[in-house]
């Protein structure tokens, strides 16, 4: 059996009773919120459901209630089902414009919107590297730009001296800033799948290795797809997704 949620006069589900029980654990689905199921004529508190007030109709041979699967039947699974409003929404420019900026920039636009990314994430993930990763990925480009800048100083000052010093700590702070690069993308994957696929359930995953490769616009359209699933789950569409 599956139930409707009604709050504000917005609609979401459907849901198991399952689904239910884990929602109101939660704190995404509230006791006081109003439920109805496909075969009741009015809408009645979660809490009266989940106390088992409301009797469900008796299970027809071959079907199960949910949570309770009759001896020789298989539980079927049902849809993975979407509450919005739990947590902020993710940043949502369109992955397209994402990438035309980030050209028209020379990357400058991708390099400041990824943090924009990882702040979000750390706050409905609290556990997220990532934030702090690219905070000191940046310090270290920033390093490396300051002693190149001071190498090129170096040899307009002195024409036909190599400062073979500078030169070296530059190339080693462009190296710690590569690894810190690609390993902040994965560890941005990672939080990414962690949080959707625990705190807020949402039917998307999250590649590491096209993550490792494409690095913000990737996370960018896969955001775009997880707003678009919560947008209509706001409209009571009841989401499935796929892998």
């Amino acid at each position: 059996m599956h139930y409707q949620i009604s709050r504000n006069g917005q609609m979401y589900g459907p849901y198991t009773l399952e689904d239910l029980q884990r929602y109101v654990a939660t704190g995404n689905v509230l006791g006081t919120d109003l439920a109805k199921s496909e075969t009741m004529s009015s809408w009645i508190p979660v809490s009266q459901i989940l106390s088992g007030t409301a009797t469900p109709p008796p299970a027809t041979p071959g079907y199960s209630t949910p949570g309770f699967a009759p001896s020789g039947y298989a539980e079927v699974p049902t849809q993975q089902a979407i509450v919005v409003g739990a947590y902020p929404d993710a940043p949502n420019i369109h992955w397209g414009l994402y990438l035309l900026l980030t050209v028209m920039t020379c990357t400058l636009f991708s390099k400041v919107f990824i943090v924009f990314q990882a702040a979000w994430l750390k706050r409905v993930q609290p556990n997220s590297k990532g934030l702090m990763l690219y905070i000191v990925m940046y310090a270290v480009w920033l390093a490396g730009l300051f002693v190149g800048f001071g190498s090129a100083m170096t040899m307009m000052a002195h024409p036909g001296t190599l400062p073979v010093g500078s030169l070296g700590a530059r190339g080693l702070l462009t190296s710690v800033y590569f690894i810190l690069l690609f390993a902040t993308r994965i560890v941005m994957s990672m939080s990414l799948q962690e949080h959707f696929s625990g705190p807020e359930p949402v039917p998307v995953r999250f590649d590491t290795v096209l993550a490792f490769f494409f690095g913000g616009i990737y996370f960018q359209a896969k955001l775009n797809e997880v707003n678009a699933l919560k947008q209509a789950a706001r409209y009571g569409a009841g989401i499935a997704g796929s892998y």
